[in-house]
């Protein structure tokens, strides 16, 4: 069995309240800080966070959020004139790259959890029968190869005669060349 790293969070979805609230505590340090310190790229964590774990919508909400309220704290807190235009061009620069990240990671998300989700994976010692192939199951029955598979992966199992069967078991009727399949 695969085992997670421990540095990832659950494998299932979690609430979008953690990352806005994760979102606001970086606007607070950034805020904090002064109005020189800026750290736009602290702002990816939330926005990353939940495109991962609460989907795209959430993350594109943050995405557009933190930036704009980065500007209303700017221009609430500010004493002195500022220049709006150069406030606003970095606030669109950093909220589309911010956006763009989002987005790209909500995809490799649900690309992640799709995989998870088709790959189902038989692991450890198969005890098989030599002869006829059959597998002894966790309750100790045995059952033939092809149910034990399909019982676990979403596998499915056509039958077919290879060429060097039928040679030896349908000599007058294959040509050894020829195989043929069944459903």
């Amino acid at each position: 069995m695969s085992v997670r790293p421990w540095w990832l969070l659950p494998p299932g979805r979690i609430h979008a309240g953690w990352w806005i609230a994760l979102g606001a505590l970086l606007l607070w340090v950034d805020h904090v800080g002064g109005p020189t310190a800026a750290f736009p790229l602290l702002y990816t964590v939330p926005v990353i966070l939940a495109a991962w774990y609460s989907g795209k919508w959430p993350a594109v909400t943050l995405a557009i959020a933190v930036p704009l309220l980065r500007v209303v704290l700017v221009l609430w807190a500010q004493n002195q004139p500022v220049d709006l235009f150069s406030l606003v061009l970095a606030t669109t620069l950093r909220g589309t790259v911010i956006l763009l990240i989002a987005l790209w990671f909500a995809r490799l998300a649900d690309f992640e959890r799709d995989l998870t989700r088709h790959v189902k994976v038989l692991e450890g010692m198969l005890p098989i029968c030599s002869f006829c192939k059959s597998i002894r199951n966790e309750s100790g029955t045995w059952e033939r190869l092809e149910l034990f598979i399909s019982r676990r992966s979403e596998a499915e199992f056509s039958h077919g005669v290879c060429p060097s069967c039928g040679k030896v078991h349908y000599p007058d009727i294959l040509d050894p060349e020829e195989s043929v399949t069944t459903r």
